[in-house]
């Protein structure tokens, strides 16, 4: 056979998560033999080169193309399948953005000229397939009985899964206070539903058969060496110089207008797990330098004398500074509303709390589901963290309710005139949820 070659996307944030929910897909239908190792968005390939002296031509160009674009935001977007010429194929849809679907034609334009694809899409990528594949090479029939098992999944609790991975309410309670008094329960895979979540291409990797031939950092703007693709350290650099692009970690005060008020939820101070579960940018080794961004971020929004409140989950874990500790490094006048991790109910804090901005009733509350029925205003709440965004978004007009949580926000406090202002522009536009309060994911 002869050398292929592959130029690819690997996940970046949410590469812990897929690749546990592609082990629990492929475990439960009996396809594990097939399942894909290493998560990716192909972006041309697999290939042969017509002279292999061309190589580092190979190399030269895709890094003059890679040299045009900064970060490639893309959306994990539910499963397919599809038949191909050897087999079946299961796979995450890909959502891709404008930076996506250029590159990915700079690319076919360029590499066409001297390569030999293998794949039909290279020579139309204007139709270009993009996935992330969970099973491939199927035998007849597999991929129809994977997609069938899938639909007859139960969705179960969108909570956050590496604390109570599939169910709310009261087993959530029960299982919290559980880890709280010592007991510990076993890992659960994650709950198999279909994923919304977004992420970003930080790294183009190109492939020569198994091996990686070469990776090129988008936000560097070079081609790294062997030790640092392999680095953890390096990574680590990678995400610190994505969060800051971003706007996930902010380097200066932002200037906000008098009395306005603040929220956020769930930063999960001390959890090194919770970066994994809702793939957050940080490297799960280095929770300190989570806790760092996520306080710094707050008292950059926050001066001392702002009206703040804390939707719950302020800290996690046995790794976790006393929640005294955390309290004294935050900015502003804060009422502190009970989440299901919090461990003490001290002086300011409160199971929910009402308020009132530009004429619209809101009611603030961890949980949603632990708001009163018959409550008709606008529920803000944290909890459900970026876990199941079809059903607990950013801005949900429809519901009437607003997600809080760190993740959803961009890991930085929200003005609820801000709130405000956006659900008077979705109530007069489609009235369609606003998935993220960032911007590059709609």
């Amino acid at each position: 056979m002869d050398d292929t070659y592959l130029v690819e996307i690997r996940l970046a944030r949410t590469r812990w998560r897929i690749k546990e929910i592609t082990r629990a897909i492929t475990q439960k239908s009996g396809a594990e033999r097939y399942r894909e190792q290493h998560p990716h968005v192909t972006l041309y390939g697999p290939f042969t080169l017509e002279d292999p002296d061309t190589a580092q031509h190979l190399m030269d160009t895709v890094g003059s193309i890679a040299g045009t674009f900064g970060t490639i935001p893309f959306t994990l977007d539910g499963w397919e399948r599809r038949e191909g010429m050897h087999g079946g194929v299961v796979a995450f849809s890909v959502r891709p953005s404008p930076a996506l679907t250029g590159l990915t034609a700079a690319l076919a334009r360029a590499l066409s000229r001297f390569t030999v694809s293998l794949n039909v899409w290279d020579l139309r990528p204007e139709e270009k397939w993009f996935h992330v594949t969970i099973a491939n090479l199927l035998p007849p029939g597999k991929s129809e009985e994977i997609v069938s098992m899938l639909a007859a999944q139960e969705t179960g609790a969108a909570g956050c899964p590496g604390d109570t991975p599939a169910s709310f309410g009261l087993r959530t309670r029960l299982l919290a206070l559980a880890q709280r008094i010592g007991f510990r329960h076993r890992h659960h895979a994650l709950p198999i539903r279909p994923v919304l979540l977004d992420d970003a291409g930080l790294r183009i990797t190109v492939m020569h058969n198994d091996e990686i031939l070469g990776e090129y950092d988008l936000l560097r703007q070079r081609w790294l060496s062997q030790e640092e693709i392999h680095d953890p350290r390096s990574w680590q650099e990678t995400l610190a110089l994505y969060r800051r692009s971003a706007g996930f970690e902010l380097s200066a005060p932002v200037v906000h207008g008098p009395d306005e008020i603040f929220l956020i939820a769930d930063l999960h101070l001390g959890h090194a797990n919770i970066i994994r579960y809702c793939s957050r940018p940080f490297d799960p080794s280095d929770v300190a330098e989570m806790d760092l961004v996520l306080i710094d971020n707050w008292n950059y929004h926050i001066a001392p004398s702002d009206r703040v409140f804390f939707l719950g989950d302020l800290r996690y874990g046995r790794e976790a500074r006393p929640e005294t500790e955390y309290r004294t490094r935050l900015n502003g006048n804060i009422t502190f509303v009970a989440g299901n991790h919090d461990t003490s109910f001290s002086v300011g804090t409160v199971p929910m709390a009402n308020l009132t901005c530009d004429g619209i009733l809101f009611l603030l509350v961890h949980d949603p589901a632990d708001a009163p029925k018959n409550f008709d205003g606008w529920i803000i709440h944290g909890h459900h963290h970026n876990n199941d965004l079809r059903a607990f978004p950013f801005i949900d007009v429809a519901k009437k309710r607003v997600n809080v949580s760190a993740e959803v926000l961009g890991y930085c406090p929200v003005s609820l005139q801000e709130i405000c202002r956006i659900i008077r522009e979705q109530a007069s536009r489609s009235g369609e949820p606003l998935l993220v309060r960032y911007p590059y994911v709609r």
